[in-house]
């Protein structure tokens, strides 16, 4: 082989390598962002399907929840262990009225959450991941589907988290499918949830919930929930402007 030849065929590697790292990288960040600091765009305090309906409880989830909602109707959250501030899982800690952000990479996409300093990783590698064993925050991996992102979370555990404010509960069977995708140019982040535990209810059922980004100059505050308890304050605190 001529060395010109051996030249060319070297070249030819380079630019072949160089191509294949751009598609690489171009393929990575074809996919929507999400990145920003997000608020949920208005109160959810009890959980309705994406029809506007109770969701469909078995006749033990529904007597639980009657008495949870009677409860929380006169004001007395014993019920709830987030008044305590334990962690109120997800999905719930999405709709609190608190910021979120959400940082994303190809392998990881990440949730900082304002309640308490929680947080929340979704595994974006394909890997089969299960919880070591059941967790507030569940087990979540994710993938996209043209612009929709894809999360399939499980894992949870049911002891001491609720779906809503209200008090619906769920059991360690629960499964979630989301589907988030970008609306009104990036402005608003629509979270599609399908909601799925036959210890609960009757037949899966989904829920709609829509947030609203905050500007980028928007920095999420220091928040310890304790500190908020010991100053007389809820843990949740419902009647807060959403706009931070």
């Amino acid at each position: 082989m001529t060395s010109s030849a051996g030249s060319r065929q070297v070249g030819a590697a380079r630019v072949g390598a160089l191509l294949a790292a751009l598609f690489v990288a171009t393929d990575a960040y074809a996919n929507p962002d999400f990145s920003g600091v997000w608020l949920v765009d208005s109160k959810v305090q009890e959980l309705k399907t994406d029809r506007g309906e109770i969701p469909p409880l078995t006749a033990e989830a529904a007597r639980v929840y009657s008495t949870h909602v009677a409860k929380w109707r006169a004001g007395n959250l014993s019920f709830d262990p987030a008044a305590k501030c334990v962690s109120p899982g997800i999905p719930r800690m999405l709709y609190l009225p608190y910021p979120f952000e959400i940082i994303q990479s190809p392998k990881r996409i990440t949730y900082l959450f304002q309640w308490n300093y929680w947080n929340r990783h979704v595994d974006m590698t394909g890997r089969k991941l299960e919880a070591p064993y059941p967790l507030a925050m569940g087990e979540s991996r994710g993938h996209f589907e043209g612009d929709v992102l894809v999360i399939d979370s499980d894992g949870f555990r049911a002891d001491n988290t609720l779906l809503d404010s209200a008090g619906l509960p769920h059991s360690e069977k629960l499964q979630l499918t989301e589907r988030l995708r970008l609306k009104s140019g990036g402005a608003l982040l629509e979270d599609r949830i399908r909601i799925q535990d036959p210890a609960t209810f009757t037949h899966p059922w989904e829920t709609v919930v829509e947030f609203r980004r905050l500007p980028a100059t928007y920095e999420i505050p220091m928040d310890i929930c304790l500190d908020r308890t010991d100053a007389g304050k809820p843990a949740v605190d419902w009647s807060r402007k959403l706009l931070p």
